[in-house]
């Protein structure tokens, strides 16, 4: 029988005034890559800062290797052998690789740093891992996912009993997730034991032994690999009462005006760049050497340091070295990840209608009461209640306020909205909610450029994808059509195998 390296019973956790977890039980065992998933809000990731010891807790009871915490306490350290990576590596960007993983060692930074002995165990054990990174490496120059390869080697190499790894892949191309699935089952081989956080099921359940399924702060359910067909794991999530239909992309209709057209485009990055986009159409871009096609996105965001070409946006040019602030005039629309697109000291009604300020004006002075029927409206619309109209952001809910990301666009009645990895972070119910705005984009005859590093993002909400390659576009693919394609060529959501 496995060994148990934690075990966790009854655990609460209130954050100001609000129970995120309310009596959660797992446990993990020695050698054992254990998911854990559940809704925006069903307490995932404070449950992870527990046991990585950042957050302390008011019930229940945590063993670690049999030992017991206290409550009112925290819980796990380095010293346990637990390790908390996160999304944004705890690294220092201008040391090197075997710098940042010597760097924690006890008494790593007396004498000679790094010393032979170190260099010569960090080498011993990239290679355990099979981690092919120049141990000279700075940093900072490294990929998100190169970084968190660092992470696991410094866990590693400091002897983890757990890792807990905290919705790091987010932003990781498929290929990237594959790769991370690899690794994480070469740990699994060494006796180290996995804690995988993550939002999307068929991510967690792609090599996970067990998974525990949050619902409310509480374990709704654990399952075993061989259950995972068995249950229908988003209803878990929710409760059979409460589980939303999947909302379906409407598809464009063929016959449709172009809205958006860029021809021979050139300057930083781009070589003769020419795409289009019909009104009611949602078109997405991908590039193997750059899986967000930054320099696409640039051209859009006010960035771009063109040389020649020309943008038409619904038959009017566009002066393709305009700012930012001049293109949302024009009817350009900005989402990147919905948190980062709000203002979270600002109240929902304002990040609703503060890009459409200007349809709410006369003489100067702004119309509240229209402004806060306009809200109202959206809101019963969406079936969000209209009671936290005047509340922070920051204290509403993670769908409202991708709701405020994503709507404020709607209300300014902008032409085309350019989504940056927009689904980073989301559950299921919020990626209904991207589905029903495009779909809503659609109805009013506007359009969409998106932007993802997760391909299978955008064949499920695109039309057409753009294939670029070196400046310019490659092929065009049809939504579907790309969907067949990656099926056969990437087969990383079953068996994840060494």
């Amino acid at each position: 029988m496995k060994r148990e390296i934690v075990r966790v019973e009854g655990l609460k956790k209130a954050i100001h005034g609000s129970q995120v977890l309310n009596g959660l039980n797992l446990s993990v065992y020695e050698g054992e890559i254990l998911g854990m998933t559940g809704l925006s809000g069903s307490g995932k990731s404070v449950a992870a800062q527990i046991l990585a010891g950042s957050r302390s807790f008011e019930e229940g009871e945590i063993y670690i290797a049999g030992r017991k915490s206290e409550a009112g306490g925290k819980a796990g350290r380095p010293g346990n052998g637990i390790y908390h990576i996160r999304a944004v590596p705890d690294l220092f960007p201008c040391l090197t690789v075997e710098e940042n993983v010597c760097l924690t060692e006890p008494g790593a930074v007396a004498g000679i740093f790094p010393t032979r002995m170190q260099l010569r165990k960090v080498r011993e054990a990239a290679h355990a891992l099979d981690i092919c990174l120049d141990s000279r490496a700075s940093v900072n120059s490294l990929s998100l996912y190169e970084k968190h390869q660092v992470s696991l080697l410094r866990a590693y190499y400091l002897h983890a009993k757990l890792i807990i790894m905290d919705n790091i892949t987010n932003d990781y191309t498929e290929e990237e997730f594959c790769r991370l699935g690899r690794l994480l089952l070469r740990l699994k081989q060494k006796g180290v034991s996995i804690l995988l956080v993550e939002s999307m099921t068929e991510r967690v359940t792609s090599f996970t032994d067990r998974l525990v399924v949050l619902r409310n702060g509480r374990d709704e359910g654990i399952l075993f690999r061989e259950e995972y067909g068995q249950y229908d794991i988003n209803k878990m999530m929710s409760g059979d009462y409460n589980l939303p239909e999947a909302v379906g992309r409407v598809a464009a209709g063929r016959e449709q005006e172009v809205l958006l057209e860029a021809c021979r485009i050139c300057g930083q990055g781009l070589q003769g760049l020419t795409f289009h986009l019909n009104k009611g159409e949602v078109v997405g871009f991908t590039d193997e050497e750059d899986a967000l096609c930054t320099s696409v996105q640039k051209l859009f965001l006010g960035d771009a340091r063109t040389e020649s070409g020309t943008v038409v946006l619904d038959g009017e040019p566009v002066n393709i070295r305009m700012k930012r602030a001049g293109l949302i005039e024009l009817g350009f629309g900005y989402v990147d990840f919905y948190k980062s697109s709000v203002f979270p000291q600002l109240s929902l009604k304002d990040n609703l209608t503060i890009t459409s300020l200007n349809r709410l004006t006369s003489r100067a002075m702004i119309h509240a009461r229209l402004e806060k029927r306009v809200a109202e409206d959206l809101l019963e619309a969406l079936n969000f209640p209209s009671e936290n109209l005047k509340r922070p952001l920051c204290e509403v809910s993670n769908r409202e306020q991708l709701v405020a990301a994503l709507y404020k666009w709607i209300l300014n009645r902008s032409k085309v909205v350019v989504l940056n990895n927009v689904l980073s972070g989301t559950d299921m119910i919020m990626r209904n909610i991207v589905k029903q705005f495009l779909n809503e984009l659609q109805r009013r005859k506007a359009g969409a450029l998106l932007f993802s590093p997760n391909v299978r993002e955008l064949y499920e909400l695109c039309d057409r994808v753009y294939k670029v390659r070196a400046g310019r576009i490659e092929e065009e693919v049809a939504a579907a059509e790309w969907g067949r394609q990656q099926a056969s060529e990437f087969e990383l959501f079953r068996d994840i195998e060494l």
